[in-house]
């Protein structure tokens, strides 16, 4: 059971997020939106250079901002990468650098006036949901989740594609669809660990690692739920009214030494800064955006400030700049 201090702290804590980060600076862009809502895919444990091998994301690719090589934070984590992601901030140079949901973390992020996306949405008066697999967020740290992330609502979903499909297009379909939906898909990452990212020791014909065949199946999976998302809000999408991205916390295939059990391989892990690692997708579908590659300087900090432009609400002076 959580320490009742514990759970106070963290409440107390994603409050000031709130309240004393966002809410009085509101509305500094001062600018008509882009979009009126954001719906933003986090596929764990993707590769950049396993886009190729889906052809939603692909497709979704020729037709948006996007590139296979946005790079992460170190460590190559799961939290780390997800709290960069959605604060603007490379959260390990703040200390955070395990995939705790703990107090320590929430202190990191208020000690140094960092808050997250869904907290910007909030002061702008807007609501945010995030779907979670199974994976991102234990069932017994919801609540922990919930008020580290200071998201709206937290729904968690089972480990297949299917469920966290199908819950976010119940959203998606429904009369009170929020201004920002985070989508979490757990598969990717769980057959990296379970099999590998790679084949070990193989290589394509240009030199690269040879992605896993159960890894690839795990992504071909992930595809198709997004295209059932996609299918929901392709109209949406070509009216200007929502906005559509999809990207990753992290890669794998090269974790030596990331865990102290001698019998896991690097294949099967990942936290270095090793290209395997660190390189992810990003894919970008919204009006008035064009088509572009991303210079290779393109970094999962941007994620958030590319958000937070495309509803043109206020985002913290200490974030990094949006993607375009």
């Amino acid at each position: 059971m959580q320490n009742p201090r514990t759970a106070l702290a963290l409440l107390a804590l994603s409050v000031s997020l709130v309240a004393c980060d966002v809410a009085p600076t509101v509305g500094g862009a001062g600018s008509a939106a882009t979009t009126e809502r954001v719906i933003l895919v986090s596929v764990d444990g993707l590769r950049g250079d396993a886009m190729a091998h889906m052809p939603t994301l692909s497709a979704l690719r020729d037709r948006g901002l996007w590139t296979d090589s946005m790079r992460t934070v170190l460590p190559s984590l799961t939290v780390p990468g997800h709290l960069s992601m959605l604060t603007g901030r490379d959260v390990s140079g703040l200390g955070i650098t395990s995939n705790d949901l703990d107090i320590g973390n929430a202190m990191a992020l208020e000690m140094n006036g960092a808050s997250t996306v869904f907290s910007w949405v909030h002061g702008a008066g807007g609501r945010s949901v995030a779907v979670a697999g199974a994976s991102l967020v234990p069932a017994q740290r919801l609540a922990d989740a919930q008020r580290l992330f200071a998201v709206d609502t937290l729904i968690p979903a089972d480990l297949a594609e299917d469920s966290v499909r199908a819950q976010a297009v119940t959203i998606e379909t429904g009369s009170d669809r929020p201004t920002l939906l985070f989508v979490h898909f757990s598969g990717a990452d769980l057959a990296g660990h379970d099999s590998g990212w790679i084949v070990p020791g193989a290589t394509t014909a240009a030199g690269t690692d040879s992605l896993a065949p159960y890894y690839l199946a795990a992504a071909a999976r992930v595809d198709s739920a997004i295209a059932g998302i996609w299918n929901v809000v392709a109209a949406d999408v070509e009216a200007g009214r929502v906005a559509f991205i999809v990207t990753a916390d992290h890669g794998g295939g090269h974790g030596q030494r990331c865990i102290a059990t001698p019998d896991v391989p690097a294949f099967r892990e990942h936290c270095s800064g090793a290209g395997g690692d660190v390189r992810i997708p990003f894919v970008l579908v919204a009006k008035g955006v064009a088509h572009a590659k991303l210079p290779s300087s393109a970094r999962i900090t941007q994620v958030a400030p590319t958000i937070a432009k495309l509803l043109d609400i206020w985002r913290p002076k200490t974030a990094d700049g949006a993607a375009y």
